[in-house]
């Protein structure tokens, strides 16, 4: 087992075992900037790469088994690190691979932040890797991120905080502070960073405002969403990321909406006729318009018309 009082030995190298974070927020970007700060020296073992954005996750792609285990092996064998955090294990070949090196090498101080949930609720482990986590992990583990009881006014639901308070006790660790004296601080580190208010914010709540705008003044003559993704820089999928997470609907239901709104303020009048709201409204004929009409509202205008006047 490896010298504990890592001040006289020089070793201040802390592995982390997670998966990315493209955004920098949380995963293995964030935990490197955090062990960088506290004056660590990092090492990283990927167990997923993720695809996502500040609106949250949408693909996971977990490395496979394989690679998992040549990397720490590759790492722990050259550079002994003086602590290990460990972060997001989703599935039990990587609690195995991860377990079996513990065991190997016998590190002396191994940190485990559990990530079961995203910040936006999605649950990433289910009820019987929980279980296998704590019959075989936890009993490796110095330290339990989640069973600590600690008072701060950090917002710990926010995106990476419990992270970095992981990472940051694994750093403090490997620089030779007692459990307790790391613990605290490392709370004292995510106090200071919630403090500074580093979060990284993505536009979303702009492009929708600007797509609300657009949709006003364009709906007559586009309804297609590649139109307003085109107009706004950005992708279709992003655009429907966008508008899912603001207002729970695509970018077409969107779309549509709006110009029922319209419709229906204009079948309420007399002025027109049922063909000319249609073509007005951007229809190619008044069979399209019912069919339309039809399809959101259960009736057709004709019977909307009579039940509205």
């Amino acid at each position: 087992m490896a010298d504990m009082n890592n001040k006289e030995d020089g070793n201040h190298a802390v592995l982390t075992i997670t998966g990315s974070d493209g955004t920098g927020g949380a995963g293995i970007q964030a935990d490197i900037r955090t062990i960088t700060a506290l004056g660590g020296t990092p090492l990283s073992a990927i167990t997923t790469v993720t695809v996502q954005n500040t609106l949250g996750i949408q693909e996971f792609y977990d490395l496979p088994l394989q690679v998992l285990e040549q990397q720490l092996g590759a790492i722990i064998d050259d550079v002994r690190p003086a602590a290990v955090k460990i972060g997001m294990l989703r599935n039990r070949g990587q609690l195995e691979v991860v377990v079996r090196m513990l065991r190997k090498y016998g590190l002396p101080w191994v940190v485990y932040d559990p990530v079961e949930l995203t910040t936006r609720g999605e649950r990433l482990v289910d009820e019987s890797l929980k279980q296998e986590i704590r019959r075989e992990l936890l009993p490796l583990c110095s330290v339990i991120t989640s069973q600590l009881r600690v008072e701060s006014l950090v917002d710990w639901d926010k995106h990476g905080v419990r992270g970095v308070f992981s990472t940051a006790i694994a750093t403090c660790l490997a620089l030779g502070k007692t459990k307790d004296e790391a613990i605290s601080e490392a709370m004292a580190y995510v106090n200071r960073q919630a403090a500074m208010a580093g979060h990284l914010e993505g536009r979303g709540a702009r492009l929708y405002n600007e797509l609300l705008s657009l949709i006003a003044s364009h709906c007559r003559e586009h309804s297609d969403v590649q139109f307003y993704a085109e107009r706004m820089n950005v992708s279709s999928h992003y655009l429907a990321q966008v508008t899912r997470r603001m207002a729970a609907v695509s970018p077409k239901q969107l779309i549509d909406e709006y110009l029922l709104k319209e419709v229906k303020v204009a079948l309420r009048s007399k002025d027109l006729t049922i063909q000319e709201v249609a073509y007005r409204y951007g229809f190619t004929s008044q069979s399209h318009f019912t069919k339309f009409f039809r399809k959101l509202t259960g009736e057709t205008p004709t019977a909307y018309r009579k039940s509205s006047l």
